[in-house]
């Protein structure tokens, strides 16, 4: 009894070990990578557009009487983008944003706080050929921020300046070649030089202006238009 158990045992662990060799020989390919792995062709001639929207808040002072702070308050934003992206590393083009903000202090009461930016950017893209592409971007322009009085009162002021500088992060997860999202967040050093009242042309300069910030984050998308998919060029080296 004790050798025929042995026997089944055996034949047992023969068969299984046959099933093992069999089923190794049948699969020939690597392994393929995961969804967030695998590569994708990266857009190049291509018009890209991007969109965000998210919080944002400005911090420090606009001259030397009053803080950014004393006008507005936190606010939420919604931005724009149109770049050319010639390779699939480098885009360039035009970027704006429109962001509201809760009025403070002297400016409650009805009053409404705006943003506005429009400037040139350029983007880098770390990684074009993976399905998860952190993107820098870089970029200057104009700003002003808008003090509408409530309706029926006067003495809403507009507050013109220079977006000195402008740095952006995203994280772009890729759901195909042409369509991205993710999470962002910047910020841009701002001057403002100028101010005039709301309707009018005159304006005077803005006493002991001083650079201040503005900063943001939220999502953003990309979508790519038009142009090619072009796929990574790996080089292997030759033998000699």
């Amino acid at each position: 009894m004790k050798a025929n158990t042995g026997v089944a045992i055996a034949a047992g662990a023969v068969a299984v070990l046959c099933g093992s060799v069999a089923a190794a020989q049948d699969f020939e390919g690597e392994v393929p990578p995961s969804y967030l792995r695998s590569p994708l062709g990266a857009p190049a001639n291509a018009l890209e557009l991007g969109l965000n929207l998210g919080y944002a808040q400005g911090f420090g002072d606009i001259g030397s009487e009053r803080r950014v702070r004393d006008v507005a308050g936190p606010g939420a934003g919604v931005g724009v983008k149109l770049l050319y992206r010639a390779v699939p590393k480098v885009g360039l083009g035009l970027t704006s944003r429109y962001e509201q903000y809760t009025a403070q202090g002297a400016e409650q009461g009805g009053a409404d706080v705006r943003g506005v930016t429009l400037g040139a950017e350029a983007s880098f893209h770390l990684a074009p050929f993976e399905r998860v592409d952190p993107v820098i971007s870089l970029g200057s322009g104009y700003r002003a921020l808008w003090t509408a009085a409530p309706p029926g009162v006067r003495g809403g002021t507009v507050t013109h300046g220079i977006e000195l500088g402008r740095l952006q992060a995203v994280i772009d997860v890729r759901m195909s070649e042409s369509v991205a999202l993710g999470p962002t967040i910047g910020g841009g050093l701002n001057l403002f030089l100028w101010e005039n009242a709301e309707g009018s042309s005159l304006g005077w300069e803005v006493p002991g202006g001083r650079v201040n910030s503005f900063v943001f984050a939220g999502l953003e998308g990309r979508f790519d238009l038009g142009g090619q998919r072009v796929r990574e060029v790996v080089q292997v080296a030759r033998r000699r």
